[in-house]
């Protein structure tokens, strides 16, 4: 894996920051909290699922509602990250 394959598709990064400071996320979240628009946020949450840097647990109840949060790998590129975004502030 490198750099490349995490920024690609659009919104990965914004999607590991978030899910870094707030641990878990549903796609609403995403959406509205990461400035993120409904097909980007799905292709992204695809491509670093694939990647293993995130996973996706489904909450009980009705409606269904799907979580996603950080594995360990994701943990550690998203501290990086976090680190970089917030020097650039």
């Amino acid at each position: 894996m490198n750099i490349g394959n995490i920024q690609k598709p659009v919104g990965s990064l914004e999607i590991l920051v978030h899910l870094h400071r707030n641990e878990k996320a549903t796609i609403t979240d995403l959406i509205g909290k990461a400035g993120l628009n409904q097909r980007t946020a799905y292709s992204a949450l695809l491509k670093l699922q694939e990647q293993e840097l995130i996973t996706q647990d489904v909450g009980s109840g009705f409606p269904l509602c799907k979580y996603y949060g950080l594995t360990k790998k994701g943990q550690v590129i998203a501290n990086h990250l976090d680190s970089v975004d917030k020097l650039l502030r």
